[in-house]
């Protein structure tokens, strides 16, 4: 690749995808354990506790995944007129005539504070250093951290070769920016009221979050006074014996997990305009679906 064209440096993914793909299976399986041995339960309160526990289960992996895929995708593209750097939705693009400079952080002669929840790949957030001001993690290993101090802030990053990085950096400044870029940042954050801010989009995520919990409101009351229920017909066309009503809140628990999933799926495929369809039909299933699920609750429930 030719000097003007740049030079791009990747995280070590390694470590953190074997992580995070090890803590979304084990998830994913105990929220599928959970909900299994809950419909083999005949008593009623162990039958709740084992839904509560396959919704907590799943509730995290949606996080769990998209830390994975922001590694998968994470690079740090060093540039004649600027570095660029990408991690999941965060971006960040920075004129080179603004960095002021790069150096190991072990040099720094002090312990660099890290931010809370750090992970094998995934060292992300930010942290108010007295000496450096705002520095911001975009890294997955604490061992070789580097850091890019520009004007507002010092981002730290972990590049596989550090050495590398710093040797192309110097060549940069050597050769000079002729048209530096514009700074350009792009927040998760500032991504999702971008989102918001699409009527269609609001209205479709407002519709399917209010059906989901009247669905949830309308199992919930109906439940105390309905000990039994059918969930079904056998091939023969005959009502399957019945369960405790309790069963009947796996119809809330599987339309707030649709919810959600349509929900992330929808904000991936809206970043570009041409997937934007997709996203919409996503989201337009989200306010349908609880509709057909609130139907079949209440067939269940007065049959």
């Amino acid at each position: 690749m030719a000097e003007d064209e740049g030079q791009v440096f990747y995280p070590p993914r390694r470590r953190g995808l074997i992580f995070h793909l090890l803590v979304g299976v084990i998830l994913l399986g105990g929220s599928l354990g959970c909900l299994i041995l809950a419909f083999n339960q005949p008593q009623e309160g162990r039958f709740v506790l084992l839904l509560l526990g396959s919704a907590g289960l799943f509730a995290p992996l949606p996080w769990v995944f998209y830390r994975g895929y922001a590694l998968m995708n994470a690079f740090y593209r060093l540039e004649r007129d600027g570095l660029r750097l990408r991690w999941g939705l965060r971006a960040e693009d920075i004129p080179l005539p603004e960095i002021e400079w790069v150096r190991p952080a072990r040099e720094l002669g002090f312990s660099l504070p890290l931010p809370p929840l750090i992970a094998p790949g995934a060292v992300l957030g930010s942290r108010k250093v007295a000496e450096l001001g705002t520095v911001e993690f975009m890294a997955s290993e604490v061992d070789a951290l580097l850091l890019v101090a520009a004007r507002d802030r010092v981002f730290a990053i972990s590049p596989q070769d550090g050495r590398a990085f710093n040797r192309a950096f110097q060549r940069m400044i050597e050769l000079g920016s002729l048209t530096p870029l514009p700074p350009y940042s792009a927040q998760p954050a500032a991504f999702a009221r971008r989102v918001w801010d699409d009527r269609p989009a609001r209205w479709f995520l407002i519709a399917g979050l209010i059906l989901t919990v009247l669905l949830l409101i309308v199992v919930a009351l109906a439940i105390p006074s309905t000990p039994s229920v059918s969930l079904g017909f056998n091939a023969q066309g005959q009502p399957l014996p019945p369960v405790p009503g309790e069963q009947v809140l796996l119809l809330p628990v599987l339309g707030i997990l649709i919810y959600l999933v349509n929900l992330l799926a929808g904000i991936y495929f809206y970043r570009r305009e041409s997937d934007r369809p997709v996203a919409f039909l996503l989201w337009i299933a989200s306010a349908f679906t609880p509709l057909l699920l609130l139907a079949a609750a209440v067939i269940l429930l007065l049959s």
